[in-house]
């Protein structure tokens, strides 16, 4: 087996151990950040988050946002619970706070070939 053969086994591996987890990955020096959906004997395929606009966003955003997202929650949770005199909001509408959101993702399909570094985030 010659040496290309041998990297794209070992890049293969690396990234079957890390599928389904949020990744950094660095291909034809770009880095990408997402997840790793699938892979094959020749490519990576990878959920990348995307804004409105279409722009990559970065997993530390869109994980920054949930965590955000998850106190507010609590926090409202805990008002209701332990019975303060008043209710702050309307009962299941909460304030808007803009915090970045994916709108959507995006598949990237990469060749095992074209991998140089792969990250766990």
């Amino acid at each position: 087996m010659d040496q290309q053969a041998t990297y794209q086994q070992q890049m293969k591996e690396m990234c079957e151990q890390h599928m389904n987890q949020a990744v950094t990955m660095q291909a034809n020096g770009m880095n990408y950040e997402g997840v790793v959906e699938m892979v094959d004997d020749n490519h990576v395929y990878m959920m990348v988050p995307v804004d409105e606009q279409g722009q990559f966003m970065s997993m530390y955003e869109v994980m920054a946002g949930m965590q955000q997202e998850q106190q507010q929650q609590q926090m409202m949770n805990g008002q209701e619970r332990y019975g303060y005199p008043y209710q702050p909001y309307y009962p299941g509408y909460y304030p808007y706070y803009p915090r970045p959101r994916p709108y959507g993702w995006r598949r990237l399909v990469f060749p095992l070939a074209a991998l140089t570094a792969l990250a766990i985030l």
